[in-house]
């Protein structure tokens, strides 16, 4: 059982390392545009030349067997003929004298050295004659000569007053095949009757100097292949290095390395090619330059304006304080207005905080400082002060909890990215249920903020923190705000190497994933999965009338 199972892993392992390497081969044959050009000249070449080389075997074969055919039949022709005057010479030969010369005629065709590897005399089958017939002669060729003869070729020489032939495949003396061809001829012995001439004929020394032939011609060919290859290849990395530089400095300039340039050399299109690398890296060197300028003028601006105004408006807000406290003493008119003032200073508050925050990440002067904490125990800490909202706009929150929900993050940061969530799915809610899950996974604790209300579009989602950015600039917002929630959200998850994320459906409602580590920056598997929340469907009432 055990030698059954272990044969099953190693056929299992063996198939896993040949999938891989296949994965691997794949993938550098796709990565790699010189193996691709290389490999399609090459199988290009190999058609061409085998193609090409095919055509020209096939033409010197024809040839050579062609014209050695046409020799030997007129070799043979000449011997039959000089064969039948031998028969013919006397007036009237005896047939002793007729067997002698066959048997003469028929050793005779066996010379290796005239390529002749034997010959045979039949007896045309069928003749009313009532002479005296030789016996067929028989040598040491006879019997291979006569297994060469077919019924096809004996017919064609019985019919036709010319001689026959056929190719056939035959030894020589090493009993190693070789080709030939039989060739046969009616003849006439006087007072025997109609007798039928075959000889075999060698063309060993022809396919010998085609097999040398084909062989040079491979040769010549793989040669050529090489040198094809090897010229490709030179070529091919001759064209893409300065397309590999270019994708080598676009790299760079993808990480900032606006200094980075090409070197020119001549004036081809190459060279054209580097010169534009180098333009566009100046333009966007300039431009980065400028909008880096123009955004540090900006954070500067933003920070310092904030900063100037806190004073103002803490005085303000002072002030706007105690006219709120009395305004009960107020007529209704100042007093509505004393309400108003101070709703709208505590949003200015609100938005200056935000932008000097805001500032605060664009310059890079945040710090973390994390602590262990319940993760859990912050949102239900956020839903509950968030009670007044939710009674205002009719909704019912839902919070559920599973797994550990410990984590090591700075808890006035996760307590204000839950804050945020909250309040924005209250506010887009429109009366309907406000679910929010905290899960601890293996290594991060998730929290899922969903709402069926007037939801999200992908658009939407792809710019929902974006700075100052709404998906519908006219909705009243009953909490204020200033655009910089969200995005002060997701800067705050970032800063613990988690992630927010966002996603919807209009009218069906969306979703808010917020992910954050164990400890900050580690790698983490998301518990929670992103997905749009389920249509809410209003629950049937049944009312019992009273009798």
């Amino acid at each position: 059982m055990n030698r059954v199972f272990a044969k099953k892993s190693r056929k299992l392992s063996i198939f896993e390392t040949l999938e891989r390497k296949i994965t691997q081969a794949s993938h550098y044959w796709q990565s790699s545009l010189s193996i691709r050009t290389v490999s399609f000249i090459v199988i290009v070449s190999v058609l061409g030349i085998a193609i090409t080389g095919t055509a020209i075997i096939h033409q010197v074969r024809n040839a050579v067997f062609s014209r050695t055919v046409s020799v030997d039949i007129e070799r043979f022709a000449t011997d039959t003929q000089l064969a039948q005057e031998k028969f013919s010479v006397g007036v009237s030969p005896t047939t002793a004298q007729s067997q002698r010369v066959a048997v003469e005629l028929v050793s005779s065709l066996y010379d290796p050295a005239r390529e002749l590897l034997g010959g045979v005399l039949l007896r045309s089958p069928n003749q009313e004659f009532s002479g005296t017939p030789i016996l067929e002669p028989e040598t040491a060729t006879t019997t291979r000569v006569r297994s060469l003869v077919t019924p096809e070729l004996r017919e064609i020489v019985r019919s036709d007053a010319d001689l026959g032939w056929q190719p056939v495949s035959t030894e020589n003396i090493d009993n190693r095949k070789i080709p030939g061809i039989v060739v046969g001829k009616k003849i006439t012995i006087p007072g025997s009757g109609d007798y039928e001439l075959y000889v075999v004929f060698s063309l060993e020394n022809q396919q010998d100097l085609l097999d040398v032939t084909i062989r040079a011609l491979l040769v010549g060919m793989i040669g050529l292949l090489a040198l094809l290859i090897v010229v490709a290849w030179g070529m091919i990395r001759f064209i893409l290095r300065p397309i590999r530089a270019a994708a080598v400095n676009a790299q760079k300039l993808s990480q900032g390395n606006f200094d980075s340039r090409m070197r020119v050399r001549g004036s081809d299109e190459l060279a054209q090619l580097g010169e534009s690398f180098n333009t566009m890296a100046l333009s966007l060197e300039e431009q980065f330059t400028k909008l880096e300028r123009m955004s540090a003028v900006q954070t500067n601006f933003v920070s310092a304006v904030s900063h100037e105004l806190r004073s103002p408006v803490t005085t303000i807000r002072m002030a706007g304080q105690l006219i709120y406290d009395k305004r009960e003493d107020l007529p209704p008119a100042l007093k509505r207005s004393a309400e108003l003032q101070h709703t709208q200073l505590r949003n200015l508050d609100a938005m200056l905080s935000d932008l000097l925050e805001i500032s605060r990440y664009d310059a890079g002067g945040m710090a973390l400082v994390p602590q262990e904490v319940d993760i859990a125990t912050i949102a239900q800490s956020v839903i509950d002060m968030a009670d007044p909202l939710a009674i205002d706009n009719g909704v019912v929150v839902r919070m559920d909890v599973s797994g550990d929900t410990q984590a090591h993050v700075e808890p006035r940061r996760i307590e204000r990215v839950i804050r945020n969530l909250v309040v924005n799915a209250l506010e887009h809610a429109e009366g309907k249920p406000v679910h929010v899950s905290v899960v601890g996974g293996r290594d991060a604790v998730a929290v899922r903020v969903q709402d069926n209300g007037v939801g999200l579009s992908e658009e939407h989602a792809a710019h929902v923190f974006d700075r100052f950015w709404r998906a519908d600039s006219s909705r009243v917002r009953k909490s204020g705000g200033t655009g910089l929630g969200l995005t002060i959200a997701k800067e705050d998850a970032l800063i613990h190497g988690g992630t927010l994320q966002a996603i919807g459906e209009l009218g069906v409602g969306s979703t808010f994933l917020l992910t954050i580590p164990r400890s900050p920056g580690e790698d983490f598997t998301q518990p929670l999965p992103l997905e749009v929340p389920e249509p809410f469907v209003v629950p049937d009432m049944h009312f019992q009338e009273e009798e």
